[in-house]
């Protein structure tokens, strides 16, 4: 919608624009210019086999009491009285729909309007700094203060169907609609953004432009940073750290003389060269303040004895306080062990 203010000699001009926020990207529909028929998209910009249906508006005649007859690329699909919609599907990469309505009042007067649907979508790809294990195949979640990569992945394409370069687009991208101007621009679809002191989730948005103008596509993601977490693994004498399975809330030992458990701290910031991390360690309530920068312990028992142990680690980041975790477990031993403070294992 448009307003017109006008003060001290100039004309200010006041657009308004609704914000569709989905959760997959979208592409840029085209506006037509039209003579008394304003027609408007329930998507403005949709992906390649999306239905989206189309709403004929008049200001100057009784629409509703009109005949209108709708005509897309040529050939009319829908002609009656009343009729202020239509429902298409969006056209493949590189199509175009033209769409034309013609309204004819009770008094024979006929007004129209018109509007060129394309369609393209973005995949938006988002990775973060946050810690994981070596070889680590899984992803995780972005954690408080990573630094989060988003590359987005554009598909435009011309008449004759072939998808644009991703590099030879222009690229603008929004966090919560606020353009962000120094990662905007010509080949620019990637952009790295450093979490926040105060942790919030975040709407970040980019449109990706052919240069001439002749088609753009507009990709949206949610970000919510999340806490950081702590699983423990049983680091293996043999076979080394057995990723394939956490310790969870228990972990039996049984008559074991030794087993070692790996602390992993998901998430976290870790600079190299850097001890920002500080871990303690409780073994039933009693602190072991010679691992503050162990992240994995031995558990040793004396022979002839059986129980249960309470292991506990709290970590922190001394860089990004709002990094912090704390988990623990139950070990639990059969007659010849007890979980005692052990000693630290290099990784």
């Amino acid at each position: 919608m448009f307003s017109h203010f006008k003060s001290a000699g100039f004309i200010l001009l006041l657009v308004s624009m609704p914000i569709i926020v989905v959760n997959v990207a979208e592409a840029q529909g085209i506006p037509g210019v039209g003579s008394g028929v304003e027609l408007t998209s329930s998507v403005s910009n949709p992906q390649p086999g999306q239905t989206i249906t189309i709403t004929a508006r008049s200001y100057s005649i009784e629409i509703d009491a009109a005949k209108l007859t709708w005509a897309v690329n040529g050939a009319v699909k829908q002609s009656a009285i009343g009729a202020t919609t239509l429902s298409l599907t969006a056209p493949s990469l590189g199509k175009k729909l033209n769409i034309v309505v013609t309204a004819v009042t009770p008094n024979g007067g006929s007004v129209n309007g018109s509007l060129t649907i394309d369609s393209g979508s973005i995949d938006m790809i988002m990775e973060t700094d946050g810690y994981v294990p070596p070889f680590y195949i899984g992803k995780i979640p972005p954690s408080y203060q990573n630094t989060v990569t988003v590359i987005a992945i554009p598909h435009i394409a011309n008449s004759a169907g072939k998808e644009y370069d991703p590099k030879t687009l222009v690229y603008r991208w929004e966090k919560n609609s606020s353009v962000l101007a120094d990662s905007s621009g010509y080949g620019k679809q990637t952009i790295s953004l450093k979490g926040g002191l105060v942790p919030s989730p975040y709407e970040l948005s980019v449109t990706a432009s052919v240069r001439d103008g002749s088609g753009q596509t507009v990709g949206r993601i949610s970000i919510t940073p999340q806490v950081p977490t702590i699983s423990f693994y049983v680091n293996d004498p043999l076979y080394g750290t057995l990723f394939n399975r956490s310790v969870g809330e228990q972990l039996n030992i049984g008559s074991q003389n030794e087993t070692g458990v790996l602390a992993v701290p998901f998430g976290f910031n870790i600079y190299p060269n850097k001890s920002n991390l500080s871990l303690t360690w409780l073994i039933n309530d009693v602190s072991h303040p010679e691992l503050i920068t162990s992240r994995s312990i031995t558990l040793r028992a004396p022979t002839d004895a059986g129980g249960t142990s309470n292991i506990q680690l709290d970590i922190k980041n001394a860089t990004d306080m709002y990094q912090s975790a704390s988990a623990g477990f139950t070990a639990a031993f059969s007659a010849s062990n007890q979980s005692s403070q052990g000693g630290s294992i290099n990784f």
